[in-house]
């Protein structure tokens, strides 16, 4: 079976693997020197038996030892009093201490026998698949939990696994389907797990464990986790980059089974719709006004990197209008200048869409229109005479409720560190622009840096509220609560000065005139 290069990748090779046990050193004559042990775990399964009818097939033939391997099996046998077909290990420990005779020709057929046994890799299809195996026993080995097999209860308590050979080991390894969990949740190695292959085994793991443990023991063994782990060819085709991005925003501890088959079954069919259709929206109105400027001036106009903005529009936030109560909101559509235009939709495009995958658009949107409105409510009070246009307020939302969604699940989030030098390269070539263009540039765009502030703090207010969030602690709780309750206080006392700071002492006097007087005012600006 060909894996897909996008898993393939994820799978790595044993030789990469730290070593966990040393394999059983050569066997060494005369044969009293050899402990009954060292056989034994040669020979053993991984069970804590050797099966008689598997034996002969884990032993090539060869000239050589083809008559040895016969006269094991027959001795094998002898140690099989009960004739179950296994010889378990105390009854091996019984035969070859105390009925076989010391430095005897039987003794050197066992020991013949097990230096002759093959340790058998998995085949080249399933090798990926195994190293993923490798993966989760190692993880299960490092955090001992009462949840794990008991194998000395079971065998003895002198029997000590980590001297069977190298795959044996891991093959005949039982997982328990909390520890399976487990190790989807919190460890790193299953980060890069390919998301349909975490749903199979997170989907055995939570609610129908029965349907993988065909044996019905309670335990996931190799060979019943390699039968839910195989993927189809059109569910390895899917998209995986898309849906890796979409994961990384996810705290590891987050990546349920419910947000997994989320995330696999958007096909994308439709798109993340969310930010595509604002985004298509604030591109149509930029190439609207920008041939509405141009047929409405007696002289050419052409829209450069910082304008002009089309302020006779009715939906620019107009200081002297603010009785238009939608201008708050409809000013994000307008922007003045490509250079504003072109930043804000590649951000939340970026942002906004990763986002929309794993939290659905209508928490997104909630994020961004609390950003657009508590950035023209800043704007409002802090520069009261100012116009303002542009997404910026939203932008910024999205930005901060991502970056205080990394900070709030820091220790689970995927690459963590790469996603806050990420964000903090974008922010910081957002805030190094507004700089320049305030401080700067020949000729400053008279940018409204309050509307990106109330944009940021409604994005981490609002973000760490809305935001998908299904395992909480109680601080967390507590800490969502305060912070909508911080947002709406904004909101609200922002309103009420909005409405009773004083005109013209504070803000300009209201314009009733009429649009086309607004137009008309441009137009002459503009020829003059």
């Amino acid at each position: 079976m060909e894996m897909h290069m996008d898993e393939a990748d994820f799978f790595r090779s044993r030789d990469e693997r730290h070593t966990r046990r040393q394999l059983l050193a050569p066997l060494k004559a005369p044969t009293d020197l050899v402990d009954w042990q060292d056989v034994w775990y040669r020979l053993d399964d991984g069970r804590g038996q050797i099966a008689l009818s598997t034996l002969g097939e884990r032993i090539p033939r060869t000239t050589n030892n083809s008559q040895a391997v016969l006269r094991a099996l027959k001795l094998l046998q002898e140690a099989d009093p009960g004739g179950t077909g296994y010889v378990t290990y105390k009854d091996f420990e019984h035969f070859y201490n105390n009925i076989l005779p010391d430095n005897s020709w039987e003794r050197g057929v066992l020991v013949r026998a097990a230096l002759d046994v093959l340790d058998k890799g998995p085949a080249p299809s399933e090798e990926p698949y195994f190293n993923t195996w490798m993966q989760l026993v190692d993880f299960v080995h490092s955090k001992p939990s009462y949840y794990d097999f008991n194998w000395p209860r079971f065998v003895s308590n002198s029997y000590n696994r980590n001297r069977l050979l190298h795959f044996v080991f891991y093959r005949s390894e039982l997982i328990h389907p909390a520890r399976l969990k487990e190790w989807i949740f919190h460890a790193k190695e299953a980060d890069n797990l390919p998301n349909a292959v975490a749903i199979q085994l997170l989907g055995k793991a939570e609610i129908p464990f029965q349907e993988a443990d065909i044996n019905r023991d309670g335990f996931l063994e190799y060979e019943e986790f390699l039968r839910f782990v195989m993927l189809s060819n059109a569910a390895r085709n899917r998209s995986t980059v898309l849906r890796r991005g979409a994961l990384a925003v996810v705290p590891r501890t987050e990546r349920t089974l419910e947000t997994r088959r989320y995330i696999e079954e958007y096909s994308c069919c439709p798109p993340p719709f969310c930010m595509l259709v604002i985004t298509l929206v604030e591109l149509a109105m930029f190439i609207y006004y920008a041939i509405d400027m141009n047929n409405l001036a007696d002289k050419s106009v052409i829209v450069g990197p910082r304008g002009p903005c089309p302020v006779y529009s009715p939906l620019v936030y107009n200081p002297e209008r603010r009785y238009e109560a939608w201008r708050y909101i409809s000013y994000a559509l307008i922007h003045s200048g490509w250079v504003h235009l072109v930043n804000n939709l590649i951000v939340q495009i970026v942002l906004g869409v990763l986002l929309e995958l794993v939290h659905k658009w209508w928490r997104v949107l909630l994020i961004y229109l609390s950003g657009v409105v508590l950035g023209a409510i800043l704007h409002s009070l802090f520069t009261p005479g100012s116009y303002l246009a542009g997404a910026s307020g939203g932008v910024y939302a999205v930005e901060y409720a991502h970056l205080g969604n990394l900070f709030l699940n820091w220790s689970e989030m995927e690459a963590n560190w790469v996603q806050l030098i990420v964000m903090l390269l974008v922010i910081s070539l957002d805030f190094g622009y507004a700089f320049w263009d305030t401080y700067l540039a020949p000729t400053p765009s008279h940018t409204g840096h309050m509307a990106h502030f109330g944009g940021a703090l409604a994005g981490v207010l609002v973000g760490v509220f809305v935001l998908r969030n299904l395992r909480k602690e109680r601080w967390e709780r507590i800490f969502q609560w305060i912070s909508i309750a911080i947002f709406f206080i904004v909101v609200i006392v922002g309103i009420v000065l909005n409405c009773t700071l004083p005109s013209p002492e504070y803000f300009p006097e209201n314009d009733y005139s009429s649009m086309e007087k607004l137009k008309n005012d441009w137009k002459l600006q503009q020829n003059w």
